[in-house]
């Protein structure tokens, strides 16, 4: 007997995946407001967010339920390490692009690191549960237009970095070093901060980014694996999407702390720092990290609840435009293109174009 009821509907489902969409789009605004810390401390708080949301989750909503089945313990054990081994690759996938992005910046972060994930990830995902589409040519063209979108995205920050170059005299090397703040303002990131730093396109930058775009592409296959049933609705020991969740959220709070003393040791961007110094945070400070881990905790058990329904094939990707939200908050709340010329105004517009026709050749695809 299935302990987890089904979605109620398509529309419930794709409602869920636009959700993630705008959770993982959304999550970063955090790590902005937290610019001022190094980023292995920040980054401890994120996993504990992400964990206890998850976990709150799963035992309210979810009843504690880890099988679709209440027979499956007996046959879940390679589920069960697809679950924890999505969210350990998703650790270390995540630390090296959010590292890559201030290391080579959004012009070779953006389509060598997010651009691999989304089409790798959704290949992979697609390959390991077919039935998730009934017309994969749309999934696939859905996902072409979501690259092309990354690609123009990027075109649009260099077009108008190099107006305000021209206008304000402002360097390639200074602009790489703003961010833009929670006021509005572009700043100078503080060595060590969240996105601090900033070597430029170098080789190893675009190594690390290309290997966090392979990585991020592993774990929904991985998580497809552990939740995939027959096409009869029945499986051997797969996981109920908030049992998958779980596990995936408490592989990601078991590896933090490795993953965090390596970044307070050997910091890939800024100065070395040490866990006293994150015992001595604010409150203010640790919120962000939870925060941001619950935003987007929630859009990664949205997604894996969508994708039970839909196939997780169409709402990862789906999901994987979130760069279209994070980009709308740049432009409404950050003014980030605050001044731009027609010609940036007019690839930003293009770029919010693809993603939309992104999001709906995908959804049509189902």
């Amino acid at each position: 007997r299935a302990v987890w009821p089904a979605m109620p509907s398509s529309a419930g489902a794709l409602a869920l995946a636009l959700l993630s969409l705008a959770c993982w789009g959304t999550w970063s605004n955090t790590a902005k407001a937290a610019t001022h810390l190094p980023f292995a401390l920040y980054y401890c708080d994120f996993t504990l967010g992400v964990f206890v949301t998850a976990a709150v989750v799963f035992i309210t909503i979810g009843d504690g339920r880890v099988f679709l089945f209440e027979d499956g313990a007996a046959a879940g054990g390679l589920h069960v390490l697809a679950a924890l081994g999505a969210g350990a690759v998703f650790n270390l996938a995540n630390v090296l692009l959010v590292s890559g992005v201030s290391l080579a910046g959004l012009i070779v972060a953006f389509p060598v690191g997010i651009g691999t994930a989304l089409v790798l990830g959704t290949l992979l995902t697609f390959w390991i549960d077919p039935a998730s589409t009934s017309y994969p040519a749309l999934l696939f063209c859905g996902v072409a237009a979501a690259f092309c979108a990354i690609v123009v995205q990027v075109l649009a920050d260099r077009e108008h970095r190099g107006s305000r170059q021209k206008r304000d005299g402002v360097t390639e090397l200074e602009h790489s070093c703003e961010v833009p703040h929670s006021d509005g303002h572009l700043r100078r990131a503080e060595r060590g901060g969240v996105n601090g730093g900033g070597l430029g396109g170098n080789a190893g930058a675009t190594i690390i980014c290309a290997v966090s775009g392979v990585l991020m592409a592993c774990w929904s296959p991985l998580n497809a694996f552990a939740m995939r049933t027959a096409p009869d609705g029945t499986c051997d020991g797969c996981l109920a999407p908030l049992g998958s969740s779980f596990l995936f959220t408490s592989a990601v709070l078991l590896t933090s702390p490795a993953t965090c003393a390596c970044l307070m040791r050997w910091p890939l961007v800024g100065s070395p720092t040490t866990f006293a110094t994150y015992a001595k945070l604010s409150p203010r400070d640790h919120a962000l990290g939870w925060l941001g881990g619950a935003i987007w905790a929630v859009g990664t058990v949205s997604n894996l609840l969508s994708g039970s329904k839909l196939g997780l094939a169409l709402s990862y990707a789906i999901g994987q435009a979130a760069p279209m939200v994070a980009s709308l908050w740049g432009l409404v709340y950050y003014r980030e293109f605050a001044g731009a010329s027609y010609r940036t105004a007019a690839l930003v517009a293009s770029m919010f174009v693809l993603y939309l026709a992104a999001i709906a050749l995908t959804a049509c695809s189902k």
